[in-house]
């Protein structure tokens, strides 16, 4: 294992959202791993937010999130 930070339950953390569906958004986290939260469609890729790590990463699935709060939105190119 590399020297990178993983996270464990309730950890807060930067990322940056690098992409969205129809029930959330995708996100690159801090530390370089893919997340997901649901319920943020809404955020234009690009947007940098603080959020807590709900579930951590499993075998098939990515970390889920949620996000507490936007801290530079992301710039819509049409």
């Amino acid at each position: 294992m590399d020297n990178r930070t993983v996270y464990d339950r309730f950890d807060g953390c930067y990322g940056k959202v690098t992409g969205r569906s129809r029930a959330g958004a995708f996100l690159v986290l801090d530390n370089g791993e893919v997340a997901f939260a649901n319920k943020f469609a809404g955020l234009i890729p690009g947007t940098t937010v603080l959020c807590t790590v709900l579930k951590p990463a499993e075998k098939d699935r990515n970390t889920l999130v949620s996000i507490d709060s936007v801290l530079e939105y992301g710039t819509y190119v049409a």
